[in-house]
């Protein structure tokens, strides 16, 4: 008998399921959304291109940058780290990757969906909302699509992936997404985008 897997809020996983706590905005939850952590115990930029070929996706090397190809979006963590989102499908394909060509461990692939929820927001006043909980970037132009930043959102480390001018998507620890949600939720149905 297999269980099946339920997303940090309790919907099946495997398709973005609509949030309607949050008002004014499009908002899901993204349990379509695999996620491999890789890290390397060599200096990133000596290794990023070797890793990105064998796991089919090129790795960025500076903050804030990342990738998309391959049906893959990788994001740059750390010097040594990177957060790849693919679909859950390709997480173990990516495992195997790294584990082939990587046999003394120096570069580690693990599965970290489980890990992780993620919740996508669509509207104008999107970046307004989070600004209201979190520095989305120092920079006075703001967060630049195809960029990612980690910082505090609501008091809680997130990941903020800005995809396009209106669209973002969200990673916090799976033990906070309903409290993400929660937060999101006072927030829009105070403030939220001008009808």
């Amino acid at each position: 008998m297999m269980l099946e897997s339920l997303s940090p809020l309790g919907a099946s996983s495997g398709q973005p399921f609509a949030l309607p706590d949050i008002e004014r905005i499009k908002a899901s939850e993204r349990s379509d959304i695999g996620a491999v952590l890789v890290t390397t115990t060599m200096p990133g930029k000596e290794v990023a291109a070797i890793v990105g070929s064998a796991l089919g996706c090129t790795l960025p090397l500076a903050h804030g940058k990342t990738f998309e190809e391959n049906n893959k979006r990788a994001i740059w963590l750390s010097p040594r780290s990177w957060i790849i989102l693919c679909i859950p499908a390709d997480e173990s394909v990516l495992i195997n990757a790294a584990i082939q060509s990587f046999p003394d461990y120096s570069v580690h692939a693990s599965r970290f969906s489980d890990a992780l929820g993620w919740i996508s927001l669509e509207g104008e006043s999107v970046e307004d909302l989070l600004r209201q909980g979190s520095f989305v970037t120092f920079n006075p132009a703001g967060l630049a699509p195809e960029h990612a930043k980690r910082t505090l959102l609501a008091g809680i480390p997130a990941v903020i992936l800005r995809e396009t001018d209106t669209l973002w998507t969200i990673s916090v620890e799976r033990s906070r997404t309903r409290f993400l949600v929660d937060w999101l939720s006072g927030l829009t149905q105070s403030v939220g985008e001008n009808p």
